[in-house]
C-alpha cells in the first residue's frame, strides 16, 4: 500500500488561500498545522496470510510571503505506521517489520514570473526507520520541483519532476503533470497542491457547490522505503511497500484556514519486499485489494 497520508495531504491541501478578515491588514507570515489517522483493513497475501496498517500523521510549518506569488517556508513533520501480519506461512509468516517512525523537514518555495508562470521547489529529509537507534542509515533527501503556464483564468498547467533518494537503491525519478483546471463553476482537476507531501504522482478531481462542502475522486501511486531493526528477519535490511491508492473524499471548510476531511478507497497493486542491509532482495509478495478509511484537518492561519 502507498502512504495514505500523501493523499490525506492532498486532500486537506485542496483549499483556496486563507483571506483575512475584512478591515484587519494581511500579514506576510503563514502557519499550517495538519495531521490525522488512517487504517488499511486486511489486504491477503499471495504467499498466505495477511497485513493491516494504521497510520498517524502530524505537521507544522511556517510560511513567509515575500509578495503575492512568492513564498519560503519550512515545514516538520511526523508519521508513525503500525503493521500487524497474520499467518504461518509466506512472507507474514516472518513478522517482518512492526511499528516504522518517520521525521521530516522540509522547505517549500514559490516564486512568480511575469503574469503567467509560476515555479516552485520543494526540497526534503526524511528518516525513514523501524527504530530510532537506525536513523543513521534511513536518512535520504528529495526534490519535487515544477512551473505552470496559466493558460486563462481557468487553466494552469506545466511540467514538474520528482527525484528522490532510496535507502539501499537507486534514485528514484518521475515526471509530473500540474495541472489546476476549473472545469465548470463547480468541478475541477488538480495534482499541483499536493504534491508538498507526496512521494509519487497524482490526480483528484473535485466538486464543490453544495455549501462549505469539497468532494473529490482521486488516485495516487507510490512507494515506501524504511530500514529495519536488528531484530527482525532481515537484520539492519530494507522493507519496501509499493501500491495505487483509488479514493472518495469529503471535505468540510468549519471556518476560514480550517479544513476536516474524510477518505474511503481501495488499494490496489500492493506489493511487499523485504531485503538485506545491502539492499538485496529476500522476500516479495503481491498485496489483494484491501479498503482503507481515513480522517485528516488542516488548520493555515
Amino acid at each position: 500500500m502507498g502512504r495514505l497520508f500523501s493523499i490525506l495531504a492532498l486532500v486537506a491541501a485542496a483549499a483556496t488561500a486563507v483571506a483575512q478578515p475584512a478591515g484587519v491588514a494581511e500579514s506576510p507570515w503563514r502557519t499550517l498545522f495538519r495531521g490525522g489517522a488512517a487504517h488499511q483493513f486486511d489486504s491477503d497475501l499471495d504467499g498466505g496470510g495477511a497485513y493491516s496498517v494504521t497510520r498517524t500523521n502530524i505537521e507544522a510549518g511556517l510560511a513567509y510571503a515575500s509578495g503575492p506569488r512568492d513564498s519560503y517556508g519550512l515545514s516538520f513533520g511526523y508519521s508513525r505506521d503500525d503493521y500487524s501480519f497474520d499467518g504461518t506461512t509466506g512472507f507474514a509468516a516472518n513478522d517482518p517489520w512492526d511499528v516504522l517512525h518517520e521525521y521530516r523537514v522540509s522547505a517549500p518555495i514559490r516564486m512568480g514570473f511575469g503574469e503567467r508562470i509560476d515555479v516552485f521547489a520543494l526540497p526534503s529529509l526524511r528518516w525513514t526507520a523501524e527504530s530510532s537507534n537506525d536513523f543513521s542509515d534511513a536518512m535520504t533527501g528529495g526534490l519535487i520541483a515544477g512551473a505552470n503556464y496559466r493558460v486563462n483564468d481557468r487553466l494552469r498547467i506545466g511540467p514538474g519532476i520528482g527525484v528522490f533518494g532510496e535507502i539501499e537503491d537507486d534514485i528514484n525519478i518521475f515526471p509530473i503533470l500540474i495541472i489546476d483546471w476549473q472545469i465548470t463553476e463547480t468541478i475541477s482537476l488538480e495534482t499541483g497542491r499536493g504534491l508538498g507531501a507526496t512521494r509519487g504522482p497524482g490526480l483528484q478531481l473535485n466538486s464543490t457547490g453544495i455549501g462549505d462542502w469539497t468532494f473529490g475522486l482521486g488516485a495516487r501511486y507510490e512507494t515506501f522505503r524504511f530500514r529495519l531493526d536488528d531484530d527482525g528477519p532481515a537484520p539492519g535490511g530494507v522493507g519496501e511497500e509499493k501500491g495505487v491508492s483509488l479514493f472518495l473524499a469529503a471535505s468540510h471548510d468549519a471556518k476560514p484556514g480550517v479544513r476536516l476531511s474524510a477518505i474511503a478507497g481501495v488499494e490496489v497493486g500492493g506489493e511487499l519486499t523485504l531485503e538485506d542491509k545491502d539492499g538485496r532482495k529476500i522476500q516479495s509478495e503481491d498485496a489483494d485489494p484491501a479498503p482503507f478509511i481515513g480522517i485528516s484537518f488542516r488548520a493555515r492561519f
